[in-house]
């Protein structure tokens, strides 16, 4: 897999990423060393996870000596794990010991309940503004933000409207929000592929494709003072989630590629190549049904495409 100079006309260029830095000890680590391979091109961080100030030490203990520096990302996590924010600032969102009890379903209905849009509105740019403060103080400020959600909540319009005036409210510099728009053709032109892909995971394709339009132009139209120059993003990762293989992605390349540079945009590739070990599964992990995902055979596949994969 090359990755293209951006002077070229036809270029396209690619980001190799991995989501759930920090939401364990054995993922992590497993995240690391796709880093000392010099694997990845950016990974996304959760900051309210028990492990993360550790990892978050030795992330930057290591930063300098990896092949590739990594861009850094905020992972905005609302699933699970404690509130970075006061308990009694999120009530809505967390049960009687601040751990989050909401699922992406009640999100996505809340934002369409005129009654509850506004209080979870402000619940949310508390828990925004908290994880990103602590964001802050273990990678300093130097560097611009870079935001996206975990499970892809940052698509839900109350979430990225809390987002937006969180960036807007405390001036911080952004480069980046992950929108996450998956092209469909590249799937459909495989057809020896289709009966390989899961049928959830194509309604989540649809539902993301569904609200991109209406964030990426929200987001465009609210960012006077980002980085102008940086191209729209394709994201693949959402019909192949769970499992990202080597041998598909591969396969589907070729045409990913070409339908990022008809339409003039970049492409993030999506990895989930750390694996959560079954006795990490503590409390934190109170969306229990994302717990299969986190311990599946699946990530150590998408950990294998990732090092198998060359620029």
């Amino acid at each position: 897999m090359k990755k293209t100079d951006r002077n070229s006309q036809n270029d396209v260029n690619i980001e190799i990423h991995a989501d759930d830095y920090a939401i364990s000890p054995h993922s992590s680590e497993d995240i690391l060393a796709c880093l000392r391979a010099g694997k990845l091109d950016g990974i996304s961080v959760l900051t309210n996870m028990s492990c993360f100030e550790e990892y978050a030490a030795k992330l930057k203990a290591e930063y300098d000596s990896f092949p590739k520096k990594p861009r850094l990302t905020v992972h905005l996590n609302f699933m699970e794990g404690h509130c970075a924010a006061d308990p009694q600032e999120v009530p809505h969102l967390v049960d009687q010991n601040g751990y989050f009890n909401i699922s992406w379903g009640t999100l996505f209905k809340w934002n369409y309940t005129p009654k509850l849009f506004l209080p979870l509105k402000k619940e949310l740019k508390a828990e925004i503004a908290a994880q990103t403060e602590r964001f802050c103080r273990a990678f300093g400020t130097k560097l611009p933000l870079r935001f996206d959600g975990h499970q892809h909540t940052q698509m839900i319009p109350v979430v990225y409207w809390a987002l937006l005036e969180v960036i807007v409210e405390r001036h911080y510099p952004t480069e980046y929000i992950r929108v996450t728009k998956e092209p469909v053709l590249p799937f459909l032109k495989e057809a020896g592929l289709w009966a390989t892909y899961r049928p959830v995971n194509w309604v989540k394709n649809l539902i993301l494709n569904f609200l991109a339009p209406g964030m990426e132009k929200t987001v465009v139209r609210n960012r006077p003072s980002w980085q102008q120059e940086n191209a729209p993003m394709f994201l693949w990762g959402v019909v192949m989630s769970g499992r990202m293989d080597g041998e598909r992605v591969k396969r589907l390349l070729p045409a990913m590629k070409e339908r990022a540079r008809l339409r003039g945009r970049n492409l993030e590739i999506l990895f989930h190549p750390g694996t959560v070990l079954p006795e990490e599964l503590g409390v934190e992990f109170c969306n229990r049904g994302a717990n299969g995902f986190h311990v599946s055979e699946g990530r150590h596949v998408e950990y294998e495409a990732v090092m198998s994969l060359t620029k």
